[in-house]
């Protein structure tokens, strides 16, 4: 079943509402220990995101990212080739990109003319265009089978391959690159070169910084549970099987710590992209984390069709093609939206990256259907008919009203008492595509309002501090550009605006019910007994004419 029937399992789910949306890029966990208390509407029968406590932990300083090149809009997104953390082997420069990229066009796993590397004034490091560029044209094109990918596959077929059998796909990928790391692997040494290696996501900041620029949003939140995720499998899974591992495997192993697990994870997540960032799928790829990040018109990464991972016909495999959405001039800086299904929170923490110029200023939701609800059956029978899961996931947007699937899921959600007789599978044909659609009942959309504004209010208060605040530290001038200030600022500005969008936007429904037609008005209408403006049709004197 989609849904999970077990309450100990509903109750996880619900502490890890926001960590298994973003979290596409591995297996969900078996086990993990709620740190969340719920926050419940006026009616049981929903259940809205999770807040969530902090941890203490130490600190994974060898992770520093020195603002990793955030110093300025053109940058924003990109490597610094000086002042790297005792992370990294060592220093990678322009001319270890350019070998990169020359080798794997000999082998045929990448084509792209039009790009070359090259270093700013600020020390970063990105992807160039040495020509004009036209809207339409392939930037570049990887071979996923080649050089410039690692697949789950080739860590299985690797030396480590026999270790990690178990381990999920994430774990692998991510106990590989420590592995060839430590070793001291020219092979490694030139596919990093090609990777974003220094993600600046909060889950390796300091713990008091993180909750001084970030606490009470939901990349604050999301960045905790990874870490107790994280944390979690390193102490119970990969910890004792590095302990246990082969002498020859466990000499490049010993000394890999709990934060380098951690930086290891955040680099898989850094450098995997849709639609290669799921479980067996899951590939890191060398060169996207080159570009910059941008919500603005630039570039989309597609993928071409082949005999790989089951995603066509024909032998040669699939191939990763970055487009171009616009004109580029020759010496621009390549960019591309890195996630755009993601809000600006979890590309912030899945990335380390942030649009501050344009975010994508959203909150995310994750709704389910009650097992305690008592026509949770009928309910559950009604989304399944439909091809949708249980537990499904919207976000509200500071540029838009709420979603018209997320109205309707949770019309259906609150459905109760006399309005339940929808639920009756005479209606079942019309109930999904056409009664919830629209406003069903007064109490049934008073309920949604009611639920949606209570959720609303209580994320946004959970944020220290107010709108105002933010907008007066932005226009003050004392917030460096591209810093993890400003970046952490677009975050918290992006969540307010949403969250008050929300808000704004179900208190005028509820203003607005007189206005409003419900769904028995339609049925009488539908069967010529109600006008349009709402007048019977029934007349007595003709009615009762023997």
């Amino acid at each position: 079943a989609p849904y999970p029937r077990s309450g100990a399992l509903r109750r996880v789910l619900g502490a890890t509402a926001l960590a298994a949306a973003a979290f596409t890029a591995f297996s969900r966990p078996d086990h993990v220990t709620s740190i969340a208390a719920n926050v419940q509407s006026r009616t049981s029968r929903i259940v809205l995101n999770p807040a969530t406590v902090g941890l203490k932990g130490g600190y994974p300083t060898h992770c520093r990212d020195f603002r990793r090149g955030y110093l300025s809009q053109q940058s924003r997104g990109l490597r610094r080739i000086s002042g790297r953390s005792t992370a990294r082997a060592e220093e990678i420069t322009v001319g270890d990109v350019t070998a990169l990229l020359s080798e794997s066009e000999q082998t045929g796993g990448w084509s792209g003319s039009a790009l070359r590397p090259g270093g700013a004034l600020d020390g970063s490091l990105g992807l160039y265009f040495q020509r004009n560029v036209k809207k339409g044209e392939e930037i570049l094109s990887i071979d996923v089978t080649g050089p410039l990918c690692l697949t789950v596959d080739k860590v299985d077929s690797s030396a480590l391959g026999p270790l990690v059998e178990k381990l999920q796909s994430w774990e692998k990928l991510a106990l590989y690159l420590l592995f060839e790391k430590h070793r001291g692997s020219a092979e490694y040494r030139r596919f990093e070169a090609g990777l974003n290696t220094e993600p600046g996501t909060p889950m390796l900041w300091d713990e008091a910084e993180a909750k001084k620029l970030l606490e009470g949003t939901q990349a604050w939140e999301l960045s905790e549970q990874y870490k107790q995720y994280v944390d979690g499998e390193w102490a119970n899974r990969v910890q004792p099987l590095i302990q246990n591992a082969k002498p020859d495997i466990f000499a490049h192993l010993k000394d890999v710590s709990l934060e380098d697990f951690r930086w290891a994870f955040s680099v898989v997540r850094a450098n995997s992209f849709a639609p290669f960032d799921s479980n067996q799928d899951l590939t890191i790829i060398a060169l996207p984390g080159l570009f910059r990040h941008t919500r603005a018109k630039s570039a989309s990464l597609q993928v071409k069709k082949g005999g790989f991972l089951g995603l066509g016909g024909g032998g040669s495999g699939a191939k990763i093609s970055i487009v171009a959405e616009k004109d580029y001039a020759e010496g621009s800086l390549a960019s591309f939206n890195v996630a755009p299904t993601q809000t600006e929170s979890q590309v912030f923490v899945n990335y380390g990256l942030a649009d501050s110029a344009q975010p994508s200023e959203a909150v995310e939701l994750k709704l389910w259907i009650s097992e305690e609800d008592r026509f949770f059956g009928d309910k559950a029978d009604v989304v399944e008919q439909e091809g949708l899961p249980l537990t499904q996931a919207f976000a509200v947007n500071a540029d838009s009203d709420p979603s018209y699937e997320l109205q309707r899921f949770l019309r259906l959600t609150l459905l109760k008492d006399k309005d339940a007789f929808i639920l009756e599978p005479i209606f079942r044909d019309d109930l999904w595509n056409e009664h919830l659609t629209l406003p069903f009942s007064e109490q049934n959309e008073e309920d949604m309002c009611n639920a949606m504004i209570d959720w609303a209010t209580n994320r946004k208060m959970r944020i220290p501090g107010t709108l105002e605040d933010d907008l007066a530290l932005k226009e003050s001038g004392r917030v460096f550009p591209g810093s993890r200030e400003d970046l952490a600022l677009a975050v918290r500005m992006g969540e307010r605006r949403a969250l008050q969008q929300t808000i704004n936007y179900f208190k005028r429904r509820l203003a607005s019910f007189s206005s409003i037609t419900f769904y028995q008005e339609r049925r009488l209408m539908k069967l010529n007994l109600l006008t349009e403006d709402g007048k019977s049709t029934f007349d007595p004197f003709k009615d009762n004419i023997a």
